[in-house]
This record gives C-alpha cells, structure tokens and sequence, in this order.
C-alpha cells in the first residue's frame, strides 16, 4: 500500500536526514552525523571473547553465543596481506518506502523512532526519500497535469484526477507535450533541496523505468527520441527525458553556485530482470548463471544510455537474487552473486563505446537479497545479504540501497524492528551493515582471502579485520590465521585479525 504523510511531515524528515528522492526523479545525500561533511567513522567490530566491542571501547551485546576453545577447527581460513585484491568503494545505503519515522502515523512510538535515527546516524551513509509515494506526498496533486500511459494500440490514456495513488499513475510517463512541465517541477524541487538545510547533491532520474514499456514492441522506449509532442502522447524514450532533467539539474545547481562537479546525478534505474531459462522469456541475453539467464532488454538500455547520456555521476540499477518467473534455479547465496555479477557486465563493456562503463560509480537503486520463501529468520536473512555485499563489494561496486528498514516480515527481514513501542532495535544485518560501514569503507585496502571450505564459510578481509559469513545451518568452527573461531548457525561475525 502507498501512503502519504505531510508536507511538513516530510521536510522535517529530510531536515533531519539531511537528503531526499525525486518522484521518479531521485535526489540523494550523505547522511551527517552532527552536520558534518564526511560521516565515515571508521569504526571496528571485534568478536573475540563474550562481547562484540567497537573501536571506541563501547561494548554492545553480543550477537550469538561465546566461542568454544577447545573445539577443533573444521575448516581453515587463511589472509594474504602481501596480496592486495583491490580496494572498497563500498557505502551502504537504505531508501525509505513508508511512515515508520513519521511520529505521527500509525501506532508509532516517539521512542522507537529514535532509536532507529541513532541506529541510521552510525551505520548508513546514504539515504533515499522519494518526492511522491512510498511515504512521500504528490508534490503536484493532480495526475492530469502531465502523464498518460502508452496503449497498445499506440494511443495514449490520459490521467485523470482519481488516478493520483492508482497503478496508472506508476506506469505511466511525462507526456510528450508536457515536457517543459516536468522541467519546471524539476527545478522547483531541486531549487528547494539542493540549498540549506538539505543540501542534496546525488539524483537518481526515475524509478525503474515505470511507463516506459512499449506493449507494442514489448521492449522498453530509451532511446532520445522526443516521441510526439504535437498532442498529448506518452511515446519519447527515458534518455530523451534524462537528458533533459540532467541539463536542467545542473542548470539549478549553476544558478546557486553550486560546483558542477558536486551534483551526482544516476540513471538509467532499470530492472536488470533474469529469468529460470531462456524458454520462458520472450527476450533472452545470452548471458546465463547459475541462477538464471538475462532478459536482453535491461541490458540494451544500460548500454544505450552509456552511450547517448549528456552526462552521469553514477550508473544506476535495480533487482533482487530472485527470478521474474519466481522459479529459482539456485540457494539463495548463489542467486545473490547478481549484484556481483552485473557489476562485472558493465566493467567488462568497451569504454571507448559505452563512457563511463569501466569508471562510472556502480549502484544498486533497490536490491532485494532473500531467502526466497516465508521463513522469517534474521540469522539466515543476514547471511545472505551479507554475502551478497561482500561479493558486490569485491566486484567495486558503490552503493546499495536496501529497500526499506523493516523487511517485509517473511522472506525479507530487515535492519530493525517495527517502531511500535519497545521497538526500534537493531537486528542482525544492522550489525553486518555496521561492520561494512566501518571496517570495510572506501578506501579500505582489501586482500586476498582463501577458504579451505567455500561452500560453507565466506571471508572477507582488510588490514586489520576478517568478515566471515556462515552459509550453512549448522554450528562451524574455522581457523582464521591461528585463531579458533566459532560461528553459529548463518551468523556474520567480524575479528580482528
């Protein structure tokens, strides 16, 4: 369900968050601690003894149960640290999709709501508000202003005023008449967010190319064709409109005098789909895993808008470790290499051809790493999203935006704890999201890692620190250079070492 809050709702959300996100344009900022420009921490979690205890002395209760010394190892972990397997880009991020930080919706509680906005303080550096709909108001409240959805019969619906919060109003476009209105709404907002106390600087351009699908040529439109803007029709491509909203962004942040070079601004947002086989999609790459092959489409407009783009701060993109048939060919872990994997796509593109594919930031808009079924258990939850980052961090990747603080309660748990009363408390991957913050930021020297068990154990390590990540559902015990480790049953845990 999509709710709104208040206009004033919600720039006290952002006043306090310090960023925001676009109705379909997206705005992104660095979260501060005490209104500081850089929120890095660098903060270490050990996990040896009975307490995982942070740089700064505080102890925070252990996650799971003390280590058995004398048990023997069953599986070795070893570090080279004269072999340096490449360096972290890697900042963790959280969008907001409801009003679980609104005091005043729901059976919210003051004291819960805070807890978490010290949890989001210490650990997630980036963090996303839409303008309109997953927690955010309509900026401009009547959907016959400017969209209308592409039939296929290649005439246009337009919206009506009883569509405001209804599907259409997701998948449909700017119409291409309307387009100096989009524009203007564009520079209103960023006009408003990008100054004090906001302060905005990263825009993502859209949310998953909505309305962009043509059922005629059942593909998406991305090209830069302006459609047909003599009436009101919805048939210009997304790189037209992103081309658009990027000259104007940086067209505002000039009239500010805001540096150029500041304003990050990230495209093209679409859903990097995969699918059980290539018989059961209409449109198969021939890129196949594991876990499934690619819908070719996604990955023509990637490379189209590399191409044709007036200008990025960042690539963006969007899935989850499940397939779009819901048939899933893999465990949870190995689907979860997606991220991983579709990083390495885009670096592998001629640059000379695609700008910005071998240097271009890489994020993840939303991602989704679940256990596929209805078992809501934070352990096994966390280890799969914590293999999924280790193994898109040690592809470069950026930034990941978990969608949402709370999971969706069965397949998907999340960060914390509903913000009822005596809520708001951190849950395992809070801890691991933590502990990437942390330990592994960017800059952070990376070094190669050998597993005597892979299937089982995953390691990542720094200079000073070893992620290890338990993939299996049974107690392990691990030598890490020497060190007995005990991990239970999907538990992350992070040494010094």
């Amino acid at each position: 369900m999509i709710r709104k809050m208040s206009v004033k709702h919600l720039e006290k959300k952002l006043e306090k968050v310090n960023m925001m996100l676009f109705p379909k344009l997206v705005a992104i900022h660095r979260s501060s601690d005490n209104r500081r420009s850089v929120i890095h921490f660098f903060l270490f979690v050990i996990l040896l003894g009975l307490a995982l205890t942070s740089c700064s002395g505080t102890t925070i209760p252990p996650l799971f149960s003390a280590e058995n010394g004398k048990a023997e190892p069953s599986m070795h972990v070893t570090v080279d640290r004269s072999s340096l397997a490449g360096i972290s880009q890697f900042s963790p991020g959280i969008t907001y999709e409801d009003n679980s930080l609104d005091y005043q919706s729901d059976n919210n509680n003051p004291g819960a709501i805070n807890n978490v906005k010290s949890l989001i303080r210490q650990a997630i550096p980036f963090e996303n508000t839409h303008i309109m709909a997953w927690g955010a108001p309509d900026p401009w409240p009547d959907p016959s202003w400017m969209k209308g959805q592409l039939e296929p019969d290649g005439t246009t619906r337009l919206l009506q005023p009883s569509d405001e919060w209804s599907n259409i109003a997701y998948d449909s476009r700017i119409l291409d008449n309307k387009m100096d209105v989009w524009l203007h709404l564009v520079q209103r907002v960023a006009e408003r967010y990008m100054v004090a106390p906001y302060n905005v600087r990263y825009f993502q351009v859209w949310n998953e190319l909505k309305g962009y699908y043509n059922p005629i040529t059942n593909a998406y439109d991305y090209t830069t064709s302006p459609g047909d803007p003599s009436g009101s029709n919805a048939r210009h491509g997304y790189t037209y409109m992103y081309n658009l909203v990027y000259g104007r962004l940086m067209q505002v942040a000039r009239s500010l005098g805001i540096a150029a070079e500041s304003v990050k601004i990230g495209g093209p947002y679409v859903v990097m789909d995969t699918w059980s086989s290539s018989g059961t999609q209409s449109n198969p790459s021939n890129i196949t895993k594991a876990y499934g092959t690619y819908d070719q489409r996604p990955l023509d407009v990637v490379q189209y808008w590399l191409q044709h783009k007036a200008g990025a701060g960042f690539i963006t993109v969007d899935s989850s470790n499940g397939n779009k048939d819901r048939v899933n060919r893999a465990d949870p872990f190995t689907a979860s290499e997606i991220f991983a994997d579709v990083t390495h796509w885009i670096r592998s593109l001629d640059n000379t051809r695609y700008p910005g594919a071998a240097t271009l930031p890489i994020w993840w808009a939303e991602w989704y790493a679940t256990s596929y079924d209805n078992t809501p258990d934070n352990n096994y939850n966390n280890a799969i999203k914590s293999y999924a980052m280790i193994k898109f961090l040690e592809a470069g990747g950026a930034v990941a935006l978990s969608w949402g603080g709370l999971g969706d309660g069965q397949s998907d748990t999340g960060l914390w704890t509903s913000t009822t009363a005596g809520g708001g408390q951190p849950l395992p991957w809070y801890y691991s999201t933590k502990a990437f913050t942390d330990c592994f930021a960017p800059g952070t020297k990376l070094y190669e890692t050998t597993v005597s068990a892979p299937e089982s154990v995953e390691a990542l390590a720094s200079a000073t620190h070893v992620m290890l990540v338990n993939k299996t559902p049974k107690g392990l015990i691990v030598d890490v250079k020497g060190s007995v480790v005990s991990l239970s049953p999907y538990q992350v845990r992070v040494i010094s070492a």
